[in-house]
């Protein structure tokens, strides 16, 4: 057995990465990549939540990463509201999670207002590189 997944008392690296790319596949496939309970798994392939009071997401000292969320989430509400002839209006990121790709790709909960001031949840994912940021889709959270 190679060293890289060597069993080290009731510890199997081959085990126990393979049951958590399992359980991190499942829950991937039931929310999109946007509810996923990574306190489930010991590994996280390079995903991960957002902690929204932190900054380690962003280069400018004066950024923070819900300011990059806030960002990042207006533009998926121009997206948005060019593809739906609509008027929403960001209200709070309530969430998100990541994971790396061209760039880092963002899953995004967000509560948005619409010209009545009816408050919904939207989802939003959005491949962000900082010159070439793209909104791959943005629609109202399902039920």
């Amino acid at each position: 057995m190679s060293p890289a997944i060597a069993s080290t008392g009731d510890f199997s690296w081959e085990e126990d990465w393979s049951e958590d790319l399992r359980l991190f596949d499942e829950e991937w496939e039931k929310s999109g990549g946007f509810n996923i309970d990574f306190s489930k798994l010991r590994h996280k392939f390079e995903t991960g939540a957002v902690d929204l009071d932190d900054d380690d997401l962003v280069l400018d000292p004066d950024d923070t990463n819900v300011g990059l969320l806030n960002r990042l989430s207006n533009l998926a509400i121009s997206y948005y509201n060019d593809k739906t002839d609509t008027r929403l209006e960001l209200v709070k990121v309530l969430k998100a999670n990541y994971h790396p790709s061209a760039g880092v790709t963002y899953y995004i909960t967000f509560e948005a207002s619409d010209c009545n001031q009816k408050t919904t949840q939207y989802q939003a994912v959005v491949r962000y590189l900082p010159r070439d940021t793209e909104v791959i889709s943005c629609c109202p959270k399902p039920s």
